[in-house]
């Protein structure tokens, strides 16, 4: 060895970093990631657009209220004063507030828990089978171990939804879905809400979107709802009556993205919980 290399310092390892603990999401946080609520992106009515339908629910405009009937008195000043309650939008922001999402979750687990404990009937269904089947999934469970009679009926058709013959309603675990034979279809065809809610045995309670919900709730049912801002009539519904409880969501996104809202329901849980997505 040289004598260079002796007189050398000894070579010294770089100091380790100090490591960094990334913050636990906060729920609000999860349910705005999962685009569910709040300012991420997804396709919902704009100030103008929202407006415009409220002014048109409040006028009794059938296209804005869908299976609603019309709400006699109803003002645009009560109908956004309905979906600032439920939903957390105005007309200077309208987003769905990510709490609201959160209250409405634990509110509907709560409701259905304590009406499926008394043994009663329970319908599911769902005009978003893509979005969400699997949500539905949860709280059809929830309501079984309770004590409640989830309604699983057999296939009914053929029939006309949204225009189009040879369709069919079948039950998936006990969630009513439209379907062509081959696959599960999305519809916003109020006749066959009808024609679903005919078929069934009358429950005490629909957990339901869409026209499912507004037939239910039109027919004297108790109802809990998902509902987004591109459907917000079930908010004046809950405003006026004791028997809506609406779950304020995005309806469109993709079923991994309702697991927080899973995580909510099946186990409520404190501020800082973690829910596996």
């Amino acid at each position: 060895m040289s004598s260079r290399s002796r007189n050398r310092p000894p070579k010294l390892e770089p100091r380790a970093a100090r490591a960094t603990i990334a913050a636990v999401p906060t729920r609000e946080e999860l349910v705005e990631r999962a685009k569910l609520a709040g300012a991420a992106g997804g396709p919902e009515p704009g100030p103008t657009e929202l407006r415009r339908l409220v002014d048109n629910m409040a006028r009794g405009d059938r296209r804005a209220l869908g299976e609603l009937g019309p709400i006699p008195g109803l003002t645009a000043l009560d109908g956004w004063s309905a979906i600032t309650a439920i939903f957390g939008a105005t007309p200077e922001d309208p987003r769905i507030d990510p709490r609201c999402t959160i209250v409405g979750a634990e509110r509907a687990a709560t409701r259905i828990r304590a009406v499926a404990a008394t043994g009663v009937r329970i319908a599911l269904a769902t005009a978003h089978p893509a979005s969400l089947l699997a949500l539905y999934g949860a709280f059809a469970d929830i309501a079984r171990r309770a004590g409640g009679d989830v309604i699983d009926v057999a296939d009914s058709g053929p029939m006309r939804a949204d225009g189009r013959a040879q369709r069919w309603l079948r039950w998936v675990d006990g969630v009513a879905t439209v379907t062509d034979g081959s696959a599960l279809c999305a519809t916003n065809d109020g006749e066959v809400a009808r024609e679903w809610l005919f078929l069934v045995p009358r429950p005490s309670l629909v957990i339901a979107d869409g026209p499912f919900a507004e037939v239910a709730w039109e027919a004297g049912i108790e109802v809990v709802v998902l509902a987004g801002l591109d459907r917000p009539a079930p908010a004046i519904a809950a405003a006026r009556e004791a028997r809506c409880t609406v779950v304020p969501l995005r309806t469109d996104r993709a079923p991994r993205n309702y697991g927080v809202v899973r995580s909510l329901v099946e186990l409520p849980a404190g501020p800082g919980y973690t829910p596996e997505m």
